[in-house]
């Protein structure tokens, strides 16, 4: 696989989809650095890699609603992996209910989570990027982040957020097209949590099954094993 060998920094990386996929990318032979705001989680997550592939991979505590954080982590990634390939937002505070239902300070939380936190992490870290043969950026999204999309339990501010994670990736997709530094996206709908422990991992799927964590972990797989002159910038699954 393209990604064997390369190392990714992944947000959200303690739990759910993040500790999936990191578990996945290391089995394919990928070098993860595992980003995110519980160090036990991240201690569990970087232990399960290691008894699955002997590879001990550094953790990073992380909590992308926090500015300060957020710098230290960055500052962190560029200063200590100059051999960085990419960086996968995956990372975000899911926030159901509605605006009656929510506070100022789940508002804040939310929206820095999802688009703040990638901001100052690419900021950091793309010098860096820009200096490998190639590298990637991609952004765990949501169809909550697509236009006229249905809101599926998500609350407006989730929504919102998810939003500005789209227009992140637009955008930094514009900024960067001149580079060979790759921007790709995924926008999955609802998940089912299930981890690359359990034996329904591996389990067929029928017509009416929700996604699950393996799907979504596979497409991410497929977006960034193409090649480096293929960029999948787009990828919509339900």
């Amino acid at each position: 696989m393209r990604i064997s060998d390369r190392k990714y920094a992944i947000t959200g990386a303690g739990r759910g989809l993040g500790a999936a996929l990191a578990i996945i990318m290391a089995d394919a032979g990928a070098k993860p650095v595992l980003l995110g705001r519980n160090s036990t989680t991240l201690n569990k997550t970087a232990e399960i890699i290691q008894s699955r592939t002997n590879q001990k991979v550094e953790t990073i505590r992380c909590d992308l609603a926090d500015t300060e954080s957020c710098t230290h982590a960055g500052t962190k990634l560029s200063n200590d992996h100059s051999d960085l390939d990419g960086l996968i937002h995956n990372g975000a505070m899911w926030l159901p209910g509605s605006m009656n239902d929510v506070t100022d300070v789940d508002i804040q939380a939310c929206i820095s989570s999802a688009a703040i936190g990638a901001l100052i992490l690419t900021r950091h870290v793309l010098p860096v990027l820009l200096k490998r043969k190639n590298a990637d950026i991609h952004t765990v999204v949501s169809t909550s982040g697509l236009p006229n999309a249905s809101s599926n339990g998500a609350s407006i501010i989730f929504r919102a957020a998810k939003s500005a994670q789209d227009g992140f990736s637009r955008g930094l997709s514009d900024e960067l097209a001149q580079t060979r530094v790759r921007v790709t996206a995924i926008y999955p709908g609802n998940i089912k949590d299930i981890t690359p422990l359990e034996a329904s991992w591996n389990k067929a799927r029928h017509n009416d099954d929700l996604l699950t964590n393996k799907e979504v972990t596979d497409a991410i797989m497929f977006t960034l094993n193409q090649p480096a002159s293929v960029a999948v910038k787009s990828l919509v699954i339900e």
